[in-house]
């Protein structure tokens, strides 16, 4: 890092004028520290470790500063002002509808990694579900969502099916399913060739590919509505560095799989197997539609027991303003990532 020095007191004011241009090209301004958070090294968040490995903020005079946080941390950091933004942005919307004064601007990750599989014959279609017990890691998280999702849009009630928790074991996870004993579960799809064979997995059959049948906001980039406010030239400049990372990531197979393994610490063949799973849940415009947000809203209403009067309008919890934006700003540069 090259340093300014102070002019010589003696020197000729024309020359010392000179001498100070000359630094102030030589020393450019430096780049704005700004904090941002991630929950964990998951690979749905490699578009982050991508801008900075590639340069994206520093060519926006950014100096990223990132903080490990999950979504239940960050988020009142980024309302007390203490983060700029959080990549919590599921978590965001929730407190959002709490009345949080927070805005999300981009979407990473627009569709669930989960696939729902029953285990008894009987069971051939989602609604053959009523009242019966649904696996799924945690209440609250993706996977709950996801299934909502489905309810919602299928104009079931939401006591529609009962959701039982595995845990966040792995191995307790797939020793329940692979039981047999609830009809059907929420499995990661590489947990499927884990379980064929098992003798309780052996009539299981697919039931929804919940990547292709929901949209929500699984991750993103969320902000305070005092950043968009009082630096919305900063929040361009993070946004468009963001979504050149997004891009970059999305396209550059080989670089991302061996960020995987630098930055997300996964083993050389397991990174390979990631990022190709991950690769088809990600946003390619980095936002979602209109029914789509509509949806999202009307689905966290329901799980916080928000009265559908109560809730705030689309634009009071997204705004894809700068993605648009810099969407724009791209095309017409004809920008691409470099491998």
């Amino acid at each position: 890092m090259r340093r300014c020095r102070p002019l010589p007191a003696l020197l000729p004011r024309v020359a010392a004028i000179l001498l100070a241009a000359a630094l102030v090209l030589a020393c450019p301004a430096a780049a704005e520290t700004v904090k941002v958070s991630y929950p964990d090294l998951t690979g749905s968040l490699l578009f982050l470790f991508t801008a900075v490995d590639k340069g994206y903020y520093a060519a926006e005079g950014i100096e990223p500063e990132l903080v490990e946080a999950g979504g239940g941390v960050a988020t009142p950091a980024l309302i007390s002002g203490d983060l700029n933004f959080s990549t919590s942005g599921s978590t965001a919307i929730s407190a959002i509808l709490k009345g949080a004064h927070l805005k999300v601007l981009l979407v990473g990750q627009d569709r669930p990694d989960w696939q729902l599989w029953a285990t008894k014959p009987e069971i051939t279609r989602f609604e053959d579900l009523r009242g019966q017990q649904v696996g799924i890691i945690s209440r609250g998280d993706t996977g709950e969502i996801a299934l909502r999702y489905l309810m919602k849009v299928r104009k079931l009630p939401d006591d529609y099916i009962a959701f039982t928790p595995f845990g966040s074991s792995q191995n307790a996870r797939l020793a329940i399913i692979a039981s047999g004993s609830l009809p059907a579960s929420l499995i990661h799809p590489a947990d499927v060739d884990m379980l064929k064979g098992v003798a309780g997995f052996k009539n299981a059959h697919l039931l929804i590919d919940t990547a292709q049948a929901v949209r929500s906001t699984f991750n993103g980039l969320a902000t305070s509505d005092a950043m968009i406010k009082n630096k919305p030239d900063l929040v361009l400049r993070f946004v468009r560095a963001t979504m050149k990372g997004m891009n970059d990531t999305r396209l550059n197979r080989e670089a991302s799989i061996a960020r995987f393994v630098k930055d997300l610490k996964a083993t050389p063949e397991g990174a390979a197997t990631g990022y190709d799973q991950l690769r088809p849940l990600m946003a390619e415009t980095a936002t979602i539609s209109k029914e789509a947000q509509a949806t999202e809203l009307s689905l966290r209403g329901d799980m916080l027991k928000v009265a559908a009067d109560k809730l705030p309008p689309i634009s009071g919890v997204f705004d894809f303003s700068f993605a648009e934006k810099v969407s724009a700003q791209l095309k017409a540069e004809g920008w691409t990532p470099t491998p």
